[in-house]
């Protein structure tokens, strides 16, 4: 299968999934959501493949959702403004694309290179694994708009605090710090990310994949059990109360207020 937005190879019994729009530093717009969607779902299904890598072409990762138009900045289609259904509805399909990544049976792992912030920090977070290129730019800026993230991860990996001071501040750090703190696991070189990413999917490839599933849908069930769906249910569900009444023109972020705060933030770590 061919995608407009994606890049989509197996080699060696891993799948490589590349988000592919580099002048655009891979914003997630409407074709390259359905393009993931797609992609992870031919994954789940492809005997070939069993561990899949999530990476971008060009200079970044993913710099999140596309502010000219994706599903969770836009108004939906046939309204002027959002209500309290249409608002519910979208933010439910949002949270489904995070645990469909989340909870596919294959082990996942985010090769993380330049921004990845927003969403596109939110990808990272939905995968089992995270590698980080050092200079990295991981974090997100728009909480300084205020509202609620739809992302209930952040306490999870960071704890408490950590993520307060993040969220609160918006404040950008490198791969570097984002390892320190538990937002990926692991932070290399730029020059020695994608042989590390490489050579973990290559370790993970040589466990009989029964197995691996069996092992991932245990550590998931025990998430399960710790309350994940209700955090990911009431992050989407606050999310989406707090659009109601906005109208097409207040229905994304000022996008050159947003370009001149990430711009001047200065990562640290």
């Amino acid at each position: 299968m061919s995608f407009e937005t994606v890049l989509y190879e197996v080699k060696e019994n891993i799948a490589r999934i590349t988000m592919n729009r580099p002048e655009k530093r891979n914003a997630l717009n409407h074709a390259l959501l359905r393009d993931l969607d797609a992609a992870f779902e031919q994954a789940e299904n492809d005997a070939e493949a069993k561990v899949v890598i999530l990476t971008g072409s060009g200079k970044a990762f993913s710099a999140g959702y596309d502010l000219l138009g994706s599903p969770y900045i836009s108004v939906p289609e046939g309204y002027d403004q959002w209500t309290v259904g249409n608002a519910l509805k979208t933010l439910r399909g949002i949270s489904a694309r995070y645990l469909r990544i989340f909870n596919l049976s294959k082990p996942t792992i985010a090769q993380i290179h330049g921004y990845c912030v927003a969403a596109g920090c939110y990808l990272q977070m939905c995968c089992d694994i995270a590698i980080a290129a050092e200079d990295a730019i991981l974090g997100h800026p728009a909480t300084r708009s205020g509202g609620v993230t739809s992302m209930p991860l952040w306490v999870t990996y960071l704890g408490l605090r950590k993520a307060k001071e993040l969220l609160y501040t918006g404040r950008l750090i490198t791969g570097k710090e984002a390892e320190r703190i538990g937002l990926v696991n692991k932070a290399v070189p730029a020059d020695k990310l994608a042989e590390e990413v490489w050579k973990m999917a290559k370790d993970i490839a040589e466990v009989p994949a029964d197995g691996m599933m069996i092992a991932k849908e245990s550590l998931n069930t025990h998430a399960l059990m710790m309350n994940m769906d209700a955090v990911f249910a009431y992050h989407r569900q606050l999310n989406a109360l707090g659009r109601i009444g906005r109208g097409r023109g207040e229905s994304r972020l000022n996008l050159d207020q947003l370009r001149t705060r990430t711009r001047s933030q200065q990562p640290q770590g």
